[in-house]
């Protein structure tokens, strides 16, 4: 037994760190974070399919995030966040599903070494009540506190030694209160309150326990609750690792190394470890719990089945699709809310979470661009590409207006109706200027963001006149509110479209993007791949353009082209991934003329006709097209260039792109020189 572990608790100054791997052990039983994240996701899977008829193949959608997780690349609180904003405050009743009956051998034994007297403080990260339910058992008197009042009223009575029964501080939240539980990724961005750090800087001279704690939140915020502080300038720790997996993960790792020599690893289980520390104490050890069965993952079951059915369809449907989307997995998010719109639930029109439905259905097929002038076997537009258009005018009268008008300008923009959409770019750009809107208002933060990123594209595809300028004096305050929020993928697309701005620019763009490197990573780190795909863009854009020039010196036009090609295709790839096609074809028309440069005009042929062809879809790209026919022709001293700039002066003119069609004016002064 370590001596300082010893002598610390002899002197009643342990504080035991307590994490979910406490209460994995059977019978308890109860999932870790991303069992827990990975059951939630089966559950709405399982209620959307309940309510739709045919089939889904949730069990491969299922692989397919779990393929994620496995991989790191979609953590539990970002799930967390996702479900939170498509279902509110319910996704934290899901949580109370964790409230189970059954403690666990770890969890008495927490009980006997607290009623030996050696524990200070109880800390923990779970919501579930098992300790206190093995503490009830032995009757030893405690408190718990999760929330800013009791937090405060802790703090003083910890500096003033005036305790009357055990503290357990629940730093997460607890089951009992739902709307104090703390669990997705803004929340945890955001950081704990003031109360909540003074309540733990009061523990700071004691010795340090840490069970079950796997110290992931460290890998998000380094400085997460002043652990690695505490483990700085602490009298010392030790740490319990599982011994089924003993090697510790990142944040662990990080967390010991903060103690130094004054921290010791034991690989043991945390109930024989515990007893064993009784014994030593001379204390009475826990009674001996049988572990066959799993009665509390049973009762989690039962329950979290129960809080599933409870949801909607609409609700269900949107968790879902928003798991996918964030996973890369457009397509299949997008077809689940087409066949929710437009095939099932007619009982739930009206409601908020179908109305939320028909929000996302909007944003997805109509502004991302999926299914925008898709046509039927009979060559007319199909139903999907008439539904998701509707689905966003028939919010513009209800609370959605304004993301709804938001999406909107996009969806207006990839339909060929430039004026339309740049009126309504300009009424958002404008907002931001003057900081308010007329009717409709804004019903969060992020709605603000999203509005700004949307109408910001059109700015770029337009080429509205001094639209970078405006895109760039609103960038920051937009930035910051994203940082507000606490979200790493918005901040991320704020980034990402601030490049793509610049793309045509004579900013040294792969030096901003460098500079802008630890928000992509924080995105890429939860498994977003927008922000990844439109950096990707704007650098291949910048490269192909004015970045030949101004790239470095040092790299030969051919190794500049490679590079170009290699961001070019892997935005390609991503923006595929994600149905957003109209700038799917966007990179394509880069790719043209990158391929004209490098003689390649064969390749270059073929990707113009895979243009031309689009252009029913996307008619706002003809002009873009056929000012990429022009400049190739112009390459090759071929009078036709005239004619192809012509025609996409014409095509400017009728898409309402007055920008543009002053660039094509540039062009056509330069033929008749």
């Amino acid at each position: 037994m370590e001596a300082n572990l010893l002598g610390f608790s002899k002197a009643r100054n342990l504080i035991l760190m307590v994490g979910a791997g406490v209460s994995a052990g059977k019978p308890s039983a109860l999932p870790g974070w991303k069992p827990l994240n990975a059951a939630i996701f089966h559950a709405l899977a399982q209620r959307l399919q309940a309510g739709i008829s045919g089939r889904i193949d949730f069990e491969q959608l299922e692989s397919l995030v779990e393929n994620e997780r496995n991989f790191n690349r979609f953590p539990p609180d970002y799930q967390a966040q996702l479900i939170h904003e498509m279902c509110g405050e319910r996704y934290f009743q899901a949580l109370q599903a964790l409230d189970v009956d059954t403690f666990n051998a770890a969890h008495a034994s927490i009980a006997a070494l607290a009623q030996a007297g050696a524990i200070r403080a109880i800390v923990t990260t779970n919501f579930d009540r098992l300790i206190e339910r093995a503490l009830e058992q032995r009757q030893i008197p405690f408190e718990v506190v999760y929330d800013e009042s009791g937090f405060a009223h802790l703090s003083e009575r910890l500096s003033q030694n005036t305790l009357t029964a055990l503290p357990i501080i629940k730093i997460h939240g607890c089951v009992s209160a739902h709307l104090s539980m703390i669990d997705t990724l803004k929340q945890r961005k955001l950081g704990r309150s003031r109360q909540l750090t003074d309540c733990l800087k009061a523990l700071h001279s004691s010795y340090w326990m840490y069970l079950g704690f796997s110290a992931a939140d460290l890998e998000t915020d380094p400085d997460y609750l002043g652990l690695i502080t505490n483990a700085n300038n602490g009298p010392g720790a030790t740490y319990i690792a599982f011994p089924g997996h003993p090697a510790l993960g990142a944040g662990a790792q990080q967390l010991m190394d903060a103690y130094g020599d004054r921290g010791q690893v034991v690989v043991a289980e945390v109930a024989s470890h515990l007893t064993a520390l009784c014994q030593q104490l001379g204390a009475e050890p826990p009674q001996s719990i049988p572990a066959e069965t799993e009665l509390g993952r049973a009762q989690f079951q039962t329950r979290l089945k129960k809080w599933a059915d409870q949801l909607s369809t609409s609700a269900a449907g949107l968790g879902c699709a928003a798991i996918l989307e964030a996973i890369g997995q457009g397509e299949a998010a997008v077809r689940i809310l087409d066949r929710l719109v437009r095939k099932e639930i007619y009982d739930e029109r009206d409601t908020p979470d179908f109305q939320a439905l028909q929000l996302h259905y909007g944003r997805l097929g109509a502004s991302w661009g999926r299914f925008i002038n898709v046509p039927d076997l009979h060559g007319a537009a199909s139903n999907a590409s008439v539904e998701a258009v509707q689905s966003l005018f028939r919010l513009q009268e209800t609370e959605w207006g304004f993301p709804a008008l938001g999406w909107c300008t996009l969806m207006l923009l990839w339909m060929g109706e430039g004026s339309q959409a740049s009126a309504i770019a300009d009424w958002v750009i404008g907002g931001h200027l003057k900081g308010s809107w007329n009717a409709p208002q804004p019903r969060s933060s992020e709605a603000i963001v999203d509005a700004w990123l949307a109408a910001a594209q059109v700015y770029i595809m337009t080429q509205r006149p001094s639209g970078a300028d405006a895109i760039e004096a609103t960038a920051g305050a937009i930035f910051e509110l994203a940082v507000k929020c606490g979200d790493v993928v918005r901040i991320a697309r704020v980034r990402a479209i601030q490049l793509l701005n610049l793309s045509a620019s004579t900013e040294q763009v792969i030096m901003r993007a460098e500079g802008y490197e630890q928000d992509f990573a924080e995105a890429k780190r939860v498994g977003d791949i927008y922000a990844q795909a439109i950096r990707s863009l704007a650098i291949g854009r910048w490269l192909v353009g004015n970045g030949r020039q101004l790239y470095s010196a040092t790299e030969s036009a051919e190794s500049r082209a490679h590079l170009a090609l290699s961001h070019l295709d892997q935005a390609m790839v991503e923006l595929d991934q994600l149905g957003m096609d109209p700038w799917l074809l966007y990179g394509l028309l880069q790719k043209i003329k990158l391929f004209a440069d490098l003689q390649q005009f064969d390749a270059a042929q073929a990707g113009i006709d895979h243009m031309l062809a689009s252009l029913d879809r996307f008619p706002i790209l003809a002009s873009h097209t056929y000012e990429v026919i022009g400049q190739i022709l112009f390459m090759q001293h071929n009078p036709a260039a005239a004619d192809a700039f012509r025609e996409a002066r014409a095509a400017a003119i009728e898409n309402g792109l007055p920008g543009h069609v002053t660039a094509l004016d540039w062009y056509l002064d330069q033929m008749t020189e």
